[in-house]
C-alpha cells in the first residue's frame, strides 16, 4: 500500500534589498512551460539532509554569491493545486541583503510595488512577505534598518524611503527631531553636497531605530 503522506517541500525566498531609496526584489525569469516568460521567486527543493533555513540560505547564495544578511521565516502555502504538475508545500523567507548585482536576462530586480507577470503562487507570495518586511521596517524589529541601511546617510535620504514604506508625506521637521533627540540616527561627521549644498551624513545608532 502506498503511503500518502510524503510531500515535496521547497524554500521560495524574497531577496530584498535598498536601491535609490527603493525596496527592490529579486526574481528569475521562467524558460520553459509552464508559465514559460513569467518571473520566479529564487527557490530550492529541500532535500532530506537540510533544514529549511539552511535551504534558504543556500538559495541566496546560489542567486547572489552572498550570504543573506537577515532572514525573515514567512508563511507557509500549501493549497493543493499551487502546482499544476504535482504536489508541492513552499516554506517562505525573506532576505535581506546588499544590491550588488544587476540585471540580466536570467535574473533582474524588480520594485516591490510594480511586480512583473509571476508564476504560480508567488505573487501572492511576494506580497505577503513583502508586507510583513515593510511591518517590520516601520518598528525597526531585531534592528533590520541597520542591514537596510549599513552605510552612511542623509536624512532626506532617509525621510525619502520611510515616504516610499509609508505611502504618505512625512513632516520634514517633526521626522529628523525624532530620530535626532531620541539618538536613533547619529552624525559621523562627514557631509556630502546634494543640489549644490552639503548635508550631513548619518548612520544608524545600533540597537535602536525609528519607530512609527
Amino acid at each position: 500500500m502506498a503511503k500518502s503522506y510524503y510531500n515535496v517541500i521547497e524554500v521560495l525566498v524574497n531577496i530584498c534589498a535598498v536601491d535609490d531609496g527603493k525596496l527592490k526584489i529579486f526574481l528569475r525569469h521562467k524558460k520553459n512551460d509552464p508559465y514559460k516568460g513569467y518571473w520566479l521567486l529564487p527557490g530550492n527543493i529541500v532535500p532530506n539532509n537540510q533544514t529549511l533555513e539552511e535551504g534558504a540560505e543556500d538559495t541566496v547564495i546560489n542567486s547572489t554569491n552572498f550570504p543573506s544578511m537577515f532572514l525573515i521565516q514567512g508563511k507557509t502555502f500549501s493549497n493543493l493545486d499551487r502546482d499544476p504538475l504535482e504536489r508541492i508545500i513552499a516554506c517562505t523567507f525573506t532576505s535581506v541583503t546588499l544590491k550588488s548585482l544587476t540585471n540580466n536576462s536570467e535574473m533582474q530586480w524588480f520594485e516591490v510595488n510594480e511586480l512583473p507577470k509571476m508564476a504560480y503562487d508567488h505573487e501572492i507570495i511576494a506580497k505577503e512577505n513583502i508586507k510583513e518586511l515593510k511591518r517590520q521596517i516601520m518598528i525597526n524589529q531585531n534592528n533590520i534598518l541597520l542591514k537596510l541601511f549599513p552605510n552612511d546617510f542623509t536624512l532626506s535620504e532617509l525621510q525619502h524611503f520611510f515616504e516610499y514604506i509609508t505611502g504618505r508625506e512625512l513632516d520634514r521637521r517633526n521626522f529628523r527631531k525624532k530620530l535626532i533627540d531620541s539618538k536613533i540616527v547619529l552624525e559621523t561627521g562627514e557631509k556630502v553636497n546634494t543640489a549644490g549644498r552639503p548635508s550631513k551624513l548619518y548612520m544608524f545608532n545600533k540597537g535602536d531605530g525609528p519607530n512609527e
